[in-house]
């Protein structure tokens, strides 16, 4: 037991960044694990179990809005990250994180603290669905991808927030701003605009799979000699992206790949 405790504080405390020991969430990995914990408990047991002889939700409206704040968060919080870093003294070569007190360096962590704040948000959209009886959109990789992003962000801003690592959040929020304008036209625009959008609406994936492999390439530079940027969570991350970016190209194949086919035997 003395073992364990010590290796959790020197994982947990010792090489962890200082500037983050007091914020919010970020004291001990307690209270990200009690409200992933709720999260699946709410979703597997507690919401099935409600709505099990419920009509389903109208949530239309709440949704329009949750939309609405997801592209202005995510728009901000891409700006925030972008203009800490990588408009001013950033490069696309090995970015090591700066640890120090420096203003940018200190705005660059809070912008990436925001970005486990909205990963926290994003786990409704399970509620949504089942509210709406929509069981079959909170899948597994749904879940899986929802979690698994809240447990990277939260380990990139303990223990290396800045560098290298603010590249994966930018691009990743910068592609939620797309995602959820396209949710917002295709649920409130007009019969010509969602005609439109669901002609493309392929392409959302798409466009994710192509963000997970840019950020494969670009982060896979701290396998080189020459970049002493630290690896702890890269073990945990490089395999997570390949296995999300598997999920999702099934998911691609299964609902659009398939379907064309399909089509083209009738």
């Amino acid at each position: 037991m003395e073992t364990i405790a010590s290796f959790y504080n020197m994982v947990f405390y010792e090489r962890s960044d200082p500037r983050v020991k007091d914020w919010l969430l970020m004291t001990s990995p307690k209270p990200l694990l009690i409200i992933i914990s709720g999260y699946l408990f709410l979703i597997k047991f507690v919401l099935p179990k409600f709505m099990q002889n419920r009509k389903s939700y109208d949530l239309r409206n709440f949704i329009k809005w949750y939309n609405v704040l997801q592209i202005i968060s995510n728009a901000v919080v891409t700006w925030g990250i972008m203009t800490s870093g990588w408009t001013t003294t950033y490069h696309f070569g090995c970015m090591l994180p700066d640890y120090s007190m420096n203003p940018e360096a200190l705005r660059m962590l809070r912008f990436l603290w925001w970005t486990i704040i909205l990963k926290l948000i994003e786990l409704v959209e399970t509620a949504f669905f089942l509210l709406r009886k929509k069981e079959r959109q909170a899948s597994f990789l749904h879940i899986y991808h929802h979690v698994s992003s809240l447990i990277l962000i939260w380990a990139a801003v303990k223990f290396v927030g800045g560098g290298i690592t603010s590249f994966s959040p930018m691009l990743n929020n910068a592609v939620h701003v797309v995602m959820y304008t396209y949710y917002l036209l295709s649920s409130e625009g007009s019969p010509t605009v969602k005609g439109l959008l669901i002609k493309y609406k392929k392409w959302i994936t798409v466009m994710q799979m192509i963000q997970f492999t840019v950020m494969l390439v670009y982060s896979s530079q701290v396998f080189l000699p020459s970049c002493s940027a630290p690896l702890g969570i890269t073990f945990m991350y490089f395999p997570n992206v390949i296995f999300v970016y598997y999920m999702f190209y099934k998911f691609f194949k299964r609902n659009y790949q398939y379907s064309v086919e399909k089509k083209k035997l009738n």
